[in-house]
């Protein structure tokens, strides 16, 4: 999805609530303010943030590797 969104369009988007939203907002998704105080965000920039958390290994192979090595 192409274009910019404000905050309730773009939690539907991410499939979160409003709430969540907002605090990806602090903890660093980009965005813009208008001086109205509107904030848009680009749905790709959702994209964007979402990509940093991406899993590069199933969680419970490491738990059980990590559990493994410690009773080796």
């Amino acid at each position: 999805m192409d274009g910019w969104g404000k905050i309730k369009p773009a939690a539907g988007y991410a499939g979160i609530s409003e709430r969540t939203l907002r605090d990806w907002l602090k903890d660093g998704l980009q965005h813009s303010r208008l001086p109205s105080g509107t904030v848009l965000i680009k749905f790709k920039w959702i994209d964007e943030y979402l990509e940093g958390f991406t899993a590069n290994e199933n969680r419970v192979d490491r738990i059980v590797n990590e559990t493994m090595k410690e009773l080796s």
